[in-house]
C-alpha cells in the first residue's frame, strides 16, 4: 500500500548520476521526494514546477528527484527540464520505490524534519502543486509564489 500523510518516511540512500550517495538522513530539513520516469508525459510536466519550487524553497527544503531511470537517460532529462536539484537513480532494481510503494509517476511525499509525511501526491495535478507550494512558502516563511503564472497547463495530467 502506498505510503500516505502522516506514516513515516521509509529509510532511503541512493547514488547520482555520478554515484555521489544521498540518505534522508543527510538532511535535517523538510524532504521533497519526487519519484519519476524520464518517459512519462506527467512526470515531463511537473518536473519543472518542482524546479521553480526548489528555486524558491530550496534553502530550507531538500528537493530530490528520483529517477526510475539509468544515469544516462536521467542526465539528459535534467539537462533537457533544467533540473538543479539532485537526481537520485532507483535503476535498476527499484529499491526505493518499492519500499515507497510507488505505483504511478510522478509521486511526490514531502517528508517533515521528525520523518512523517506531510504531503502526497500521484500524477500531475495542478490543484496538489498549489496546495504544495502554499506548505512549501509556509516552511520557508516566504512569499507564496504562483509557479504556474503565465501558463496554461492541464488542471490533472495521469501518470
Amino acid at each position: 500500500m502506498p505510503l500516505k500523510t502522516g506514516d513515516r518516511a521509509k529509510p532511503l540512500e541512493l547514488p547520482d548520476k555520478d554515484g555521489n550517495f544521498y540518505s534522508l538522513e543527510d538532511f535535517h530539513d523538510y524532504k521533497l521526494l519526487v519519484f519519476y520516469k524520464v518517459t512519462c508525459g506527467a512526470c515531463q510536466l511537473t518536473l519543472p514546477f518542482v524546479e521553480k519550487l526548489h528555486r524558491l524553497y530550496g534553502d530550507k527544503v531538500a528537493v530530490l528527484g528520483i529517477a526510475q531511470d539509468p544515469e544516462h537517460a536521467v542526465e539528459e532529462f535534467a539537462k533537457t527540464y533544467g533540473l538543479s536539484f539532485p537526481q537520485l537513480i532507483d535503476h535498476p532494481d527499484y529499491s526505493a520505490s518499492v519500499d515507497y510503494d510507488v505505483q504511478v509517476v510522478p509521486t511526490i511525499y514531502l517528508i517533515d524534519p521528525e520523518g512523517l509525511i506531510e504531503f502526497v501526491s500521484h500524477s500531475f495535478v495542478k490543484a496538489d502543486l498549489q496546495k504544495l507550494t502554499g506548505m512549501l512558502a509556509r516552511i520557508a516563511q516566504a512569499p507564496l509564489e504562483d509557479i504556474f503564472a503565465g501558463q496554461r497547463v492541464p488542471e490533472l495530467k495521469p501518470g
